[in-house]
């Protein structure tokens, strides 16, 4: 049995100097070249709140020649918990629009088709849109878990769905249903969210769920961000926290077996193509 780690890394920054938003970029990029993970990472890109593509050219040119998989992640505490669609819309085109227009400038002119609703939202309104914006695959189910945004409103209630969940099919109103398979969207749900307190038990948990399913092959799914790497006050890089992530990666491949992946990758290994028109 084959399983793979899609490490997933949210670009939110969270901090207010420009330079050290770079630098927590470029330590991930170092630690992992230094973990032999490089090319196999997926990027959501939250370019609203960041403008990564004026901000932080010099990370996506290295996420993108190196093979990276990008995405767009974006946050949505300006609609106060209420989603409208043709708000939405505008708002998501945009932060679409600006990645795609970038990699076609830098020579890589082809759909991104990955998103990531910013705090886990889900929302059939919000899931209307990002499909008439040409968007495949998403990654906000969270099993078994509930949470607020940042601003205090809910944002998704994943306590029905269980742990071990493989990838499934759905549209924009039955996302929740990780029985579907059939449906405009890849869902590919998350196992773990936080860098530091990287749960080995709950990997374990999936893991043997996977294994007593007589899958082929299983899925595991570690969400982060930038800022994580970052000491409490973010005012600098933890060297400690550093550490924990190379820690992290080297138990993931040593002890765990798994191979790493990106989200582009993820789909060759599983045959998943999505044909124009197909739903």
């Amino acid at each position: 049995m084959k399983n793979f780690l899609l490490v997933t890394v949210d670009c939110d920054l969270r901090c207010n100097d420009v330079s050290l938003r770079q630098k927590s970029l470029d330590v991930l990029l170092g630690v992992f070249a230094e973990m032999r993970a490089a090319g196999h990472i997926t990027w959501f890109v939250n370019e609203n709140d960041f403008a990564l593509t004026r901000n932080h050219e010099s990370f996506l040119s290295e996420a993108i020649q190196r093979g990276d998989t990008l995405g767009v992640h974006d946050h949505f505490q300006r609609f106060k918990g209420r989603y409208e669609r043709s708000s939405i819309r505008q708002f998501c085109r945009r932060s679409k629009k600006t990645l795609q227009e970038w990699l076609a400038q830098n020579g890589r002119n082809h759909e991104v088709i990955f998103h990531r609703n910013g705090s886990l939202v889900q929302h059939p309104a919000i899931y209307g849109k990002l499909k008439k914006l040409g968007y495949r695959v998403v990654s906000e189910v969270w099993p078994g878990q509930q949470g607020l945004d940042r601003d205090g409103y809910p944002a998704f209630d994943n306590r029905s769905i269980p742990a071990g969940i493989m990838p499934y099919r759905h549209d924009e109103e039955n996302f929740q249903d990780y029985r579907s398979t059939k449906g405009h969207f890849l869902h590919v749900p998350i196992m773990h969210m936080r860098m530091v307190d990287l749960d080995f038990i709950q990997m374990k948990h999936w893991l043997e769920l996977f294994a007593s399913h007589s899958l082929d092959s299983g899925v595991l799914v570690w969400l982060f961000h930038p800022y994580e790497i970052l000491n409490d006050d973010h005012t600098n890089i933890s060297l400690e926290r550093t550490q924990v992530l190379k820690s992290y990666l080297d138990k993931c491949r040593a002890e765990f077996k798994l191979t790493l992946a990106n989200m582009e990758e993820f789909l060759s290994e599983f045959k998943i193509v999505f044909e124009k028109g197909e739903r």
